[in-house]
């Protein structure tokens, strides 16, 4: 028993000024790992987990194990649990835009504005299918550290994205009539993407992917009868204002 649990470890020796000779024991593959090849490879864990087992499963100590390191030696890298969990969003919000920018890169030169949009949402679709773990954990606001500048200028990136392929589609449109555009759209294939990531019916489908895509864009730009602006109610008397007026 003894002999196969010293198997697992590594014997260095070390000298210090004055002193006697000694040796450490540490685990075999505490030192396998560059700064950056270990950040790689505990994030992939984090991938790992959540495909498994869901992001509440994700700790930190689980992530060094599986990238054969100690916890003391991952800390450094992310801290604790929400920093490992903040950075992991932050890729996913990077590859995120990357995927949406890439589909509207690889359109013919004379696409339209509404074509462009449309690539925006496939390739919406596209990541979320490519990238499961990302996209379940990129909306768990609640487990990162929403203050993380890397994070929001990922975030805020990603949205600029939708946000500037709309106000293309729909060029002198009112900011309220544009919001609920862009609302409209993002729900949609974020909806869609949800849905379909948890196998939901036929929806893996290409062709499928497409048609929402399409239909979303057409009622945005105007297709089908959606094209009006949105347009204010009417404001309403106060109370005082239908006292008077039952008086009259």
């Amino acid at each position: 028993m003894v002999s196969s649990w010293r198997a697992k470890l590594t014997v260095v020796k070390f000298s210090v000024p004055g002193q006697d000779r000694g040796m450490a024991v540490i685990p075999k593959g505490e030192g396998r790992h560059h700064h950056g090849a270990l950040r790689r490879a505990l994030l992939d864990a984090v991938g790992e987990i959540v495909r498994e087992a869901g992001p509440e499963a994700v700790t930190l100590r689980e992530c060094a194990r599986r990238a054969g390191v100690s916890h003391s030696a991952a800390a450094p890298h992310f801290g604790d649990k929400r920093g490992l969990l903040t950075a992991f969003v932050t890729e996913g919000e990077a590859r995120l835009a990357a995927a949406m920018r890439a589909e509207v890169a690889a359109l013919p030169t004379e696409a339209d504005a509404a074509a462009r949009l449309a690539a925006t949402g496939r390739g919406y679709i596209g990541f979320a299918r490519a990238n499961p773990a990302h996209f379940r954990l990129m909306f768990r606001t609640d487990l990162i550290d929403r203050g993380d500048p890397a994070w929001r200028a990922a975030a805020e990136d990603g949205f600029a994205v939708l946000d500037q392929a709309m106000a293309e589609a729909v060029p002198g449109m009112d900011p309220r009539s544009r919001r609920a555009r862009l609302a409209l759209a993002w729900s949609t294939v974020h909806g869609f993407s949800t849905l379909r990531a948890e196998g939901v019916g036929e929806l893996w489908q290409e062709t499928v992917a497409r048609d929402v895509v399409d239909l979303v864009v057409a009622a945005c730009v105007g297709g089908d009868g959606f094209g009006g602006e949105l347009v204010a109610p009417p404001p309403q008397p106060s109370p005082a204002q239908r006292g008077r007026e039952s008086e009259e």
